[in-house]
C-alpha cells in the first residue's frame, strides 16, 4: 500500500478532511501521514480525529517563518500579474492594505518591475533560498511518500513549505480542499501544485486561464464540504429542530449569518431586524436564529441571548491545543455540520454577506439575501468580486442597499418562498453540479489515477 502525505494547515481544513469521510475513505486506499502545525499523535487521538492503523498524526512547524512572513510582504505588495482581476483590486482597496505603510511603499517601488514580479517568479525564489529540511529528509527516509496532498495550493506559509520540499525532492503535488474563491483572491499566494482538484467547471476553467494549469491535471469532484447536505440518514424534523433552539415552530424562521469580527457593525443588522419585527413589519411573526461566523466574537452576541424566539447558535466547538504558538480555534464535527445542514433547511430566509451560503442555502430551495450596507466596506465593489459577481448575476442571491431593501426582500420571500426558485436552480447548475454525496469519493480516486 502506498503512502502520502496529508498537510491540513488549520481548523478550516481540519473540518473539512479530519471530520469527514474524506480520512477514512483516503485511508482505505493508503497510507496516511497527516501533518498540522497544532498537533502531534496525542492530541489527535485526545480530540477524536479519525483514527486507524494506516493514519498517522505528525506536528510539523515551521522551520523558517520569518522566511515566510518577508514573502508574503513582496507577494502581496510587489506582484501585479493578475490586477486585472476585480477581486485583486477590491484587496488593494481595503484598509488592510491602504493602512499598510510597508506594503504600499514595496509596491511603489516594485511597480516597474511587474512583469517580472509574477507568482511562479517568486516560488522558484523562495525554491531557492528556503534552506534545507533534516527534518522533511527524514520523514521522506522513514514513509517513502507517493504524494504529498494539500488543501490549497500554498496559500498559506504550511503549505507553501511543504509543497516546496515535495518539489525539491521530485514528488507529486496535489491541492484537493480550496474553495471556490481561492484562485482569483488568493492569486498572488499560489505555489503551483501538480494536479488540482476542483468544485467545477468555473474553476478549473479558473486554473488553465488565470494559472496556465494544464486541463488533464485538474479535475472536477464536486464540493466535498457539501457531501453531508445530500445524505439522507439521521433526519430530523422541523419541528424538532426548532424546538431545540427554543424557537417557536409555528413561526417562520429568519437565519442571520455573520462576517468575522472585523465587522462589530453587523449587530446594528441584527437589532434593525428585531425591532422590524417588534414594530410589525415583517410580513409574518418569525423566529431570529444568529449564526455568528466561526471567527466572529461570541461575546458580542450576549445581548440577544434570553430574547423570545431568538436563538444564538454558536458555530462548531473550540479547540484547545497545547501548543504556545497555536490559539484556540473553532472546529465544526459531524454534528455541528448536520446541525447547518438543519439550519439551512428549516430556515425560511437566510441573510448574509456573499458568501458561499448563497450556493448552501440554494442547495435547500431556500432565500437568500446579501446584505449590503457594512459601512466600512463598500459593497458596489466588494459584491461585484471575480467568484461572487457571477451568483448576483443569476438572480437567485439579491443584495439589499438599505435596511429598508433588507426588510422589503425579507418579507417578499416570506410571502412567496417560490421567489426566484428557476434562479437558484441555475445558480446550482451552475456552481453545484456534482449532488450526490460522493464528491469525497471522486475526490480520492482521482489520486489513484495520479500514482496510477
Amino acid at each position: 500500500m502506498k503512502t502520502v502525505f496529508l498537510c491540513v494547515p488549520n481548523y478550516v481544513f481540519s473540518t473539512d478532511l479530519l471530520r469527514t469521510r474524506y480520512i477514512g475513505y483516503l485511508a482505505s486506499k493508503y497510507k496516511v501521514v497527516v501533518f498540522m502545525p497544532m498537533i502531534g499523535p496525542e492530541e489527535a487521538k485526545r480530540v477524536g480525529y479519525f483514527h486507524s492503523t494506516n493514519v498517522q498524526y505528525v506536528k510539523w512547524e515551521l522551520e523558517v517563518p520569518k522566511f515566510w512572513s518577508i514573502f508574503k510582504l513582496f507577494r502581496i505588495a510587489a506582484m501585479t500579474e493578475f490586477d486585472y482581476l476585480e477581486s485583486v483590486r477590491h484587496f488593494y482597496k481595503r484598509p488592510t492594505f491602504k493602512n499598510n505603510w510597508q506594503r504600499r511603499l514595496v509596491r511603489f517601488f516594485a511597480k516597474p518591475f511587474g512583469q517580472l514580479l509574477t507568482a511562479d517568479f517568486f516560488t522558484k525564489l523562495e525554491s531557492r533560498l528556503h534552506p534545507r529540511s533534516l527534518q522533511f529528509d527524514k520523514y521522506l527516509k522513514q514513509f517513502q511518500p507517493s504524494l504529498v496532498i494539500t488543501a490549497t495550493p500554498g496559500f498559506n506559509p504550511f503549505e507553501a513549505e511543504m509543497i516546496l520540499l515535495a518539489k525539491r525532492s521530485k514528488l507529486p503535488t496535489a491541492a484537493v480542499n480550496f474553495t471556490w474563491d481561492n484562485l482569483t483572491t488568493n492569486c498572488n499566494h499560489i505555489r503551483k501544485t501538480d494536479y488540482l482538484i476542483v468544485w467545477n467547471d468555473i474553476v478549473k476553467e479558473e486554473a488553465k486561464k488565470i494559472h496556465h494549469y494544464d486541463l488533464a491535471k485538474v479535475f472536477v469532484a464536486g464540493v466535498n464540504k457539501f457531501d453531508h447536505y445530500f445524505r439522507k440518514e439521521g433526519k430530523l424534523s422541523r419541528e424538532e429542530f426548532l424546538k431545540s433552539k427554543k424557537l417557536d415552530p409555528k413561526r417562520k424562521t429568519i437565519v442571520f449569518c455573520s462576517k468575522p469580527k472585523t465587522y462589530v457593525e453587523q449587530l446594528d443588522h441584527v437589532r434593525g431586524i428585531l425591532e422590524a419585527r417588534e414594530k410589525g413589519r415583517l410580513a409574518a411573526p418569525v423566529n431570529l436564529l444568529i449564526r455568528p461566523h466561526p471567527l466572529d466574537n461570541r461575546d458580542n452576541y450576549k445581548e440577544f441571548i434570553n430574547l423570545p424566539n431568538v436563538y444564538v447558535d454558536y458555530s462548531g466547538k473550540s479547540m484547545k491545543f497545547s501548543a504556545e504558538s497555536v490559539s484556540n480555534k473553532i472546529e465544526m464535527d459531524e454534528e455541528d455540520l448536520m446541525n447547518l445542514k438543519y439550519t439551512l433547511q428549516y430556515g425560511d430566509v437566510h441573510l448574509q454577506y456573499g458568501s458561499t451560503l448563497a450556493l448552501e442555502a440554494a442547495i435547500f430551495d431556500k432565500p437568500m439575501v446579501n446584505i449590503g450596507f457594512l459601512k466600512t466596506l463598500n459593497h458596489d465593489t466588494s459584491y461585484k468580486v471575480t467568484h461572487f459577481w457571477p451568483v448576483i448575476e443569476t438572480g437567485a442571491s439579491p443584495i439589499a442597499k438599505t435596511p429598508e431593501e433588507l426588510v422589503d426582500l425579507t418579507n417578499q420571500y416570506l410571502k412567496n418562498p417560490m421567489l426566484h426558485k428557476e434562479n437558484r436552480r441555475q445558480l446550482l447548475e451552475k456552481f453545484v453540479v456534482l449532488r450526490d454525496g460522493f464528491a469525497y469519493k471522486r475526490n480520492v480516486d482521482f489520486l489513484g489515477n495520479v500514482l496510477s
